[in-house]
């Protein structure tokens, strides 16, 4: 905990700030560990501040012991402004991002003279470098992920449409233990594979073609995010060709993970093997992203992004490739930056045979 405090107290020396306002629910799980759907947060160098409701009391106090908690007893959005006005002063960071005009407005009636200072990348920048608790949040997310997948595949079999594997694996996910599905699962057969985030049809699986799989779920607020491809029965060799060259991406784009790589080089990676087989155009462009208290989350590992790798940090590899009305191919893992370069933390085989 003194951890993330610590970067949050940076981060207003860095910006001579008084303190800092958190509205968005993962910021303020974050810093307190609250997961509460109504609360304000007030962060200062000597205090953290939880304002919240009723019906949030016991639960507050029991997952944020160390907060200087308020529980409204009026109209929620009363107590806020009160509290707003009573505490706040001087330059108050806030997130630019999560807040709509009104709401801004409203607080900013409330508080007076304060001096407001937009926050934008600078606190995902301060989440992206994991702390030791949450990475071991995310080691066990990723190990029951890989644990209800394999127990899926028995499901995989001709006939079965995508919204009924859909449903067996969000029904092994929740006997695994989480608090849902990180994202709405994306199962999709044969040439609907094409599609990045297809949704669930009732199209079935036949014999001779791949099932792209791409989920996650959430373990004590923190997300897994793996997807595989399944080979059902043989395939054509043009397929199968495209998907070895999508899992040489994989491999290539992992052993250059270390930290101080640039973002957009590692990019660059999977992009020129594409490039050099003439089927770059059929990529996105992007190879991964972060994950945590959310499914995208920095760094963004894309074309030109800026930005480079951090010890600690935890994100997806995930090349793709998509012919339209065809097929598809995408294999993702996720990586923990390490001292040595990373660790693989998705366990489960990357090449798949059934049927």
């Amino acid at each position: 905990m003194s951890n993330k405090n610590d970067r949050f107290h940076q981060l207003m020396d860095q910006l001579e700030l008084e303190g800092i306002l958190l509205t968005s629910f993962e910021n303020i799980r974050y810093l307190t560990g609250f997961s509460g759907s109504n609360a304000l947060v007030y962060v200062t160098r000597q205090d953290t501040f939880l304002w919240t409701d009723q019906r949030y009391e016991i639960q507050s106090q029991q997952q944020s012991p160390q907060c200087k908690i308020d529980i409204s007893r009026e109209a929620i959005k009363q107590f806020n402004a009160k509290k707003i006005k009573e505490t706040l002063t001087g330059k108050v960071g806030f997130e630019s991002d999560s807040l709509t005009v009104s709401e801004f407005d409203f607080y900013k009636s409330a508080a007076g003279s304060v001096e407001w200072i937009p926050l934008g990348n600078e606190i995902l920048q301060i989440r992206a470098v994991k702390t030791s608790e949450e990475i071991v949040l995310l080691k066990e997310a990723i190990r029951r992920a890989d644990c209800a997948f394999s127990k899926v595949l028995p499901y995989v079999k001709e006939g079965i449409s995508e919204v009924e594997l859909k449903v067996e694996l969000e029904y092994l996910m929740a006997k695994e233990g989480h608090e849902g599905a990180a994202f709405g699962t994306i199962v999709a057969f044969g040439e609907r594979a094409a599609l990045p985030h297809a949704i669930p049809t009732a199209r079935k699986l036949k014999r001779g073609e791949m099932a792209l799989i791409d989920f996650g779920l959430n373990y004590e607020g923190y997300m897994s995010d793996m997807t595989r491809t399944i080979k059902f029965g043989p395939i054509a060799n043009e397929e199968s060709t495209i998907f070895d060259l999508t899992l040489n991406a994989l491999e290539a784009s992992i052993d250059a993970v270390a930290s101080g790589v640039k973002l957009s080089d590692l990019d660059e990676i999977h992009r020129s093997l594409f490039r050099k087989a003439g089927v770059e155009k059929y990529s996105l462009r992007g190879l991964g992203h972060g994950v945590g208290l959310q499914i995208h989350e920095y760094p963004r590992v894309v074309e030109k992004g800026p930005g480079a790798l951090e010890e600690n940090m935890v994100f997806t590899i995930e090349p793709g490739l998509y012919f339209p009305d065809r097929y598809g191919v995408r294999i993702e893992d996720i990586v923990l930056v390490d001292s040595s370069g990373c660790e693989v933390l998705t366990q489960t085989p990357r090449e798949i045979c059934l049927g």
